[in-house]
């Protein structure tokens, strides 16, 4: 067969396999939505927010007032905010109340989605974690708080009304909730999530329990006052936060980890309630606008340091609070940090290693990698690898693969069953530890079976 026959057969049998493919529809574009349109979308979905009697921060604009406008004043030093702020009544701090918003869509798996997004800042977080097995008492104290709720909404067939007024009713007729995702904790403790049921119907504004002095929150749906797995939330996740005003860390959720929110709760609602008495109302502002604010000042690092603050070696390293980021973040709104704040166990358990072990009663330095896939199931563990280097001093590098089931006990405490295969001995063995998690370093004693030996390693994770 003669080659230009050849090359025809070729085109012609490539040709008839791409048409017997099926096509790919195409994604939707991202829903176009005007100023007014985000406005009244931001004003209608805006949660009712409901605080322990006993909080003392509330969330407010970190724009100063001002007589002109609130773009022309410099920020004063965040030690003599936070003070300004104590010395106010609990009156003037609700009357302060305000929340940022940002409002945009994306595609998501296929299909076009709003995502509402509210910024509730603090001044000051006031918090003392409790361990649980481990009996221990690390107050997190520190300037600025930002807290983050997602409600994500999905379009009906009337939201392109042409002749409609874009105002609370439309917004209502226009979009319904899918999915509410509050922020409980950063690190590795996921958010609290609830997704709607086919055939349920979540009517705004929703109900937030806010956790005292730290802030985190969780929908409250059946209106108890009183986070409840399972009711309140639908995420399958290990570690299940709610509302843990006492600052518990075990895994188990239990309802004696919150005060019920009852009639002495401290309510604020959204611009569109009209029933102020009972629920003052706070103020909404375009997160833009913040972020706009605070670039307008050509500020030196000794300037920021003294208005934002500047996150201790101590937190740096064992803690998981960076405030620099915290009163005026800076991404963009494209849905990014709802993906970290859904992702964030496995973005905080994997990583580059180093760190120091003993190999043969030697101390040895430890590099390598470490992933960990964070499995949906509340029952089933999730799963760790590491690839390892060993480099003990005066002796010989030695190599480890391991992979572990990874079961949480607590907020930072991890029990451990795998297998690995071990260069020194050149022999497969049966692993099992405890891994105990400090920020960015990991603690991690565990045992080989086969072997009877016993080893210990320090590790920073990067």
């Amino acid at each position: 067969m003669s080659r230009p026959w050849v090359c025809a057969l070729l085109v012609s049998s490539v040709a008839g396999a791409l048409a017997s493919m099926p096509l790919r529809a195409a994604e939707p574009p991202p829903i176009a939505l005007s100023f007014v349109e985000r406005a009244a979308i931001a004003q209608t979905f805006a949660p009712i927010l409901v605080f322990h009697p006993l909080e003392d921060y509330f969330p407010t604009s970190s724009i100063p007032p001002d007589r002109n406008g609130p773009t022309s004043s410099q920020p004063a030093r965040w030690s003599a905010r936070v003070a300004q702020y104590r010395r106010l009544s609990q009156a003037e701090k609700l009357q302060h109340a305000a929340l940022g918003y940002r409002v945009f869509s994306r595609v998501q798996r296929g299909r076009a989605e709003v995502v509402v997004e509210y910024w509730c800042y603090y001044v000051y977080n006031a918090f003392t974690v409790r361990g649980a097995w481990l009996p221990y008492r690390v107050r997190d104290n520190h300037p600025h708080d930002l807290e983050r709720v997602y409600i994500v909404l999905t379009p009906s067939d009337t939201t392109s009304e042409p002749n409609a007024v874009r105002d609370e009713a439309w917004a209502r007729r226009a979009f319904r909730i899918r999915s509410v995702i509050a922020n409980a904790h950063d690190g590795s403790i996921p958010p609290n999530q609830y997704d709607v049921r086919q055939n349920e119907t979540l009517t705004p504004p929703l109900t937030l329990l806010v956790e005292l002095g730290s802030h985190a929150m969780a929908p409250d749906l059946n209106h108890d006052g009183r986070f409840t797995p399972g009711i309140d939330s639908t995420s399958r996740w290990k570690l299940q936060w709610g509302i843990r005003d006492r600052g518990a860390t075990w895994r188990w959720y239990r309802g004696s980890f919150m005060d019920r929110r009852d009639e002495w709760a401290i309510r604020l609602c959204g611009p569109v309630i009209t029933n102020s008495e009972s629920c003052p109302r706070y103020t909404l502002y375009p997160a833009a606008d913040l972020q706009n604010w605070f670039g307008e000042f050509q500020l030196s690092s000794r300037d920021r340091q003294d208005i934002v603050g500047r996150t201790t070696w101590w937190v740096r390293n064992f803690g998981d609070t960076r405030i620099e980021h915290l009163m005026v973040p800076t991404d963009p709104p494209d849905g990014r940090m709802l993906d970290e704040m859904q992702n964030r166990r496995t973005k905080a358990e994997s990583g580059f290693v180093a760190g120091f072990t003993t190999v043969g009663q030697r101390p040895a330095l430890v590099f390598g990698r470490r992933a960990f896939w964070d499995v949906r199931s509340p029952r089933a563990p999730d799963v760790a690898a590491e690839v390892v280097a060993l480099v003990p001093n005066g002796a010989r590098p030695a190599f480890e693969a391991t992979v572990w089931t990874s079961y949480s006990v607590d907020a930072i405490s991890n029990i451990l069953l795998g297998t690995g295969w071990f260069s020194k001995s050149g022999s497969a063995d049966v692993v099992a530890g405890l891994d105990l998690r400090l920020g960015r370093f990991r603690l991690r004693p565990a045992w080989r079976v086969r072997e009877g030996s016993f080893n210990s390693r320090l590790t920073i994770t990067f």
